[in-house]
């Protein structure tokens, strides 16, 4: 059992090491050697816990989007209104950024689809189940951008993070969501 344990906090700590390195150095100059020397561990103990520097790489990607699914599903779970669990969505995706900063530009090195590109569309099609796509995706395109570019604004100190400003945010989301 302390085994298990301790496998799984040196592979957490592998990733939050790397996250550091994936965001200091970018993935072309990724380095496994930096990562174990950031853990105190030997330069061979990663592979333990991973199969390759990519491994690791792609676990980090997932371990953040699993952060994040976690959250998006606790807030979910609250609203029963599409369009006030959207809006929350987006609000609780602002706020994980500005305490994760390192998480979302990690994420924008994956080469993924942004996190909330899946849960606005589904959400999208509750709330205007009868709109046509193309007019129901560039509606969703919008929403994203604003919690997208929110979460810019205050990372970069050109918008306060304030509940004022959230608060905002929230009604211009909401203005959006109107038929």
């Amino acid at each position: 059992m302390d085994e298990e344990l301790g496998f799984a906090s040196v592979r957490e700590q592998l990733i939050k090491a790397g996250i550091e390195e994936l965001e200091k150095h970018g993935i072309s100059y990724f380095s496994l050697r930096r990562v174990a020397s950031a853990c105190n561990i030997s330069c061979a103990a990663p592979y333990k816990h991973f199969k390759s520097k990519e491994a690791l790489i792609e676990g980090i990607f997932d371990y953040i989007e699993s952060q994040l699914d976690l959250l998006l599903d606790q807030v979910t779970a609250v609203y029963s209104d599409p369009r006030i669990c959207l809006s929350e969505i987006c609000i609780a995706y602002i706020r994980f950024c500005i305490a994760n900063p390192h998480f979302r530009a990690v994420l924008m090195l994956s080469g993924r689809n942004l996190p909330l590109a899946e849960r606005v569309g589904e959400l999208m099609k509750k709330c205007f189940p009868e709109m046509e796509s193309i007019e129901r995706a560039d509606k969703g395109y919008v929403i994203r951008s604003i919690a997208y570019g929110a979460a810019l604004l205050i990372e970069s100190g050109e918008l306060e993070y304030s509940d004022h400003i959230i608060e905002r945010i929230r009604e211009n989301l909401l203005r959006e969501l109107e038929e």
